[in-house]
Formats: C-alpha cells, structure tokens, sequence
C-alpha cells in the first residue's frame, strides 16, 4: 500500500500504471515462488480505486459559441476555398439554429432519412431558408422538425453564407455540406 501510494503521489503515475507495478510485484513474488502479496488485500484493491477516482480526467472547458468567435471563425475561413465556404455556411447554420454538430453533420455513410441533405433545405420568397431535421436529440420519437433562418443583416449572416455555398456546391443529392472531395461533413471535422 504504501508503494502504491508513492507511485501515485511521489512519481505521480496514472492510476493504470499504479495497477501495472503492483501486478508486475505481484507476478515477481509468484515467480519466485513466494505467496502472493495481493491475495485478500481488500484495502489494496480500496486504495487503487481511491486513486482511481481522485485522479478524474479534467473536463474539457468549452467556451460558449458568441458573436465574437463567429467573427475570428470568419476571418479564419477569409480565403475562398470550396471548403471554407462550405464550413462557414455551415457553422453559421448551426448558430443561428441552434444545432447540435450531429445534427448537420453526416458520421459514416449518408442516410438520406437521417442525415441533413440537399433536398432538406427550401427557400421562401421572403429569402429564409428552412431546414427540415429528420432526428434530433430534442425529438425522441423521430417525427422531425423545421427550422426558418432569415437574414441577420450583419456581418456573420446565415443566408448569405448558405446562399454562397449553394451557388458553388451545385444542386447535386446527397449530404447539405460536403467537401470538394465528395466527403460529407463530418462530426470530427467540425470539432478537430
């Protein structure tokens, strides 16, 4: 216990490093046909899950998506690359949407009934646009929902950034946000 102890605290090792010295201890004692030290040590396995628990991973600190960091993404994204259209049209979406990254994004093969496609999105006479969402976390029987998102007349603008991507991604089926290689937007892509 005491080794344990000096491991976790003294050398700061992870608690599945800690398990690993008290096992190549143990299998050391066994090899040398001695008796296994950790055999009905109950206060051993307490510490090693002590340890465990007080070693807890930090939690990621995510910073709350404001108008200010829709900006800095804009800049970032200035450079008229098909895929920094596509992903500014697509994070001014989900902004202004309020949408969850699985949401407009496509993990794995496009499902036309799941996933957000072209044939999702219509636009009005007044220039809002709708996208229709299949699933939601919100909905739990799956009967989906529309969501309207009109111009800001600002700066950061979801209808002039969809209105942009559109006009360069063509009106070909499929996912609504695609790369230029024909790869749909994918959840690792917008939080990588």
């Amino acid at each position: 216990m005491l080794f344990a102890t000096w491991l976790a605290q003294t050398r700061n090792l992870a608690p599945s490093s800690v398990s690993s010295y008290i096992a190549a201890v143990r299998s050391w004692h066994i090899d040398l046909g001695a008796p296994d030290p950790t055999s009905g040590a109950t206060r051993l396995a307490r510490l090693l899950r002590g340890i465990r628990r007080s070693r807890t991973s930090p939690t990621l600190i995510r910073l709350p998506i404001t108008n200010r960091l829709m900006l800095v993404l804009q800049a970032a994204l200035a450079v008229p690359l098909f895929d920094h259209i596509m992903f500014w049209a697509a994070c001014c979406t989900a902004f202004f949407g309020f949408l969850r990254v699985s949401e407009f994004t496509c993990s794995g093969v496009f499902v036309p009934g799941r996933h957000l496609g072209f044939d999702d999105i219509d636009w009005d006479a007044a220039g809002h646009y709708r996208l229709f969402l299949h699933t939601s976390k919100t909905d739990p029987f799956h009967h989906g929902c529309t969501i309207l998102l009109g111009p800001s007349g600002r700066q950061v603008c979801p209808v002039a950034a969809m209105s942009r991507y559109l006009a360069i991604r063509g009106s070909t089926p499929g996912p609504l946000f695609i790369c230029a290689n024909g790869t749909p937007l994918s959840p690792s892509m917008v939080n990588a």
